[in-house]
């Protein structure tokens, strides 16, 4: 199903955009600026080596902290019911940037929506960590709440490399026999790491923040070397989604993943495999985490989609 918000964008999302324009790494790809990235990566080796903050203040709610399965994971909002629902959320950044606020709040609200304890792993990332390091770790993280609450009450969702990890990390799943969770949702996510989408000169124009060569680059640290580009566990545009759950994915126009999220609703069409596509004309990467007001619909839209799964 397919379903597009031609909408107006708000004074604040014309103000996301210019701000998003001013502060991006949209460079052209020489020598040089190759050097920087790799600099940047090894700076944020250095971030992501300390503990993240405890993020209370951030969600309004007390938080706990586990590491037992080999990762910073935070909890809240569990309630001692049956049937708890749960949300599994893995933040995007490129598989190399820590959490932001707007992760942690907008994780917050659609947990609050819908009534579910949020579950917030900061998985290991780039340069030091390929995703072959941390699909064991999300992998005992999933085990033990199946073991809790029974997989039929987890949503896994992400953002951006996030969503394409929750999608690789399902397809992991179903190769070791475990079992699906009750649905996946996908936010802006980045299914194909080769980021050479149809007509990505039109799409890189008109996106704010993403660099094409910058994402190969780290996409290539991720899945472990050029050769591994098109691994289904790190570019799940290349796998079997017959083989996972039922998958919603939210998107903009304005960005240069939203080519491939389409090419991919219209693999899942033929297939004829239940699933759902949302699509906001003029939004930016990762829009729904904004404060804007177009974020708050679609927040409300998640929330009402993973109350009424497929």
């Amino acid at each position: 199903m397919l379903r597009t918000y031609t909408l107006s964008p708000s004074l604040q999302s014309h103000g996301l955009h210019a701000l998003l324009k001013a502060t991006s790494k949209q460079t052209p790809c020489t020598e040089k600026t190759k050097q920087h990235c790799l600099a940047y990566i090894d700076r944020m080796q250095q971030v992501n080596a300390q503990p993240f903050p405890n993020p209370e203040k951030l969600v309004g709610c007390p938080v706990t902290e586990d590491n037992s399965c080999g990762m910073q994971t935070f909890f809240w909002g569990g309630q001692d019911k049956p049937r708890q629902k749960v949300l599994l959320y893995l933040h995007g950044g490129a598989y190399m940037n820590p959490p932001t606020s707007f992760h942690f709040k907008m994780l917050a609200n659609l947990a609050r929506g819908t009534g579910s304890m949020a579950v917030f792993p900061v998985y290991p990332k780039i340069p030091d960590h390929s995703y072959a390091d941390t699909f064991p770790k999300l992998l005992a993280l999933y085990d033990s709440l199946c073991a809790q609450y029974g997989p039929r009450q987890i949503t896994l969702a992400g953002d951006s490399s996030g969503g394409g990890l929750a999608l690789g990390f399902a397809y992991h799943l179903s190769d070791l026999g475990r079992p699906q969770p009750r649905q996946l949702l996908l936010i802006c996510p980045w299914l194909d790491l080769h980021t050479d989408p149809e007509d990505l000169d039109f799409y890189e124009k008109l996106d704010p923040s993403l660099s094409p060569w910058r994402l190969r680059i780290m996409g290539e640290m991720w899945a472990g070397g050029h050769s591994q580009l098109s691994n289904p566990y790190v570019s799940p545009m290349f796998g079997d989604p017959a083989r996972v759950a039922p998958i919603t994915m939210i998107t903009g126009t304005r960005e240069v993943l939203y080519p491939d999220t389409m090419k991919f609703h219209r693999i899942l069409d033929q297939k004829r495999l239940p699933h759902r596509t949302y699509v906001f004309e003029g939004m930016t990467h990762v829009f729904p985490a904004f404060p804007i007001p177009e974020a708050r619909m679609a927040q409300r839209l998640m929330i009402y989609l993973l109350d009424h799964s497929l």
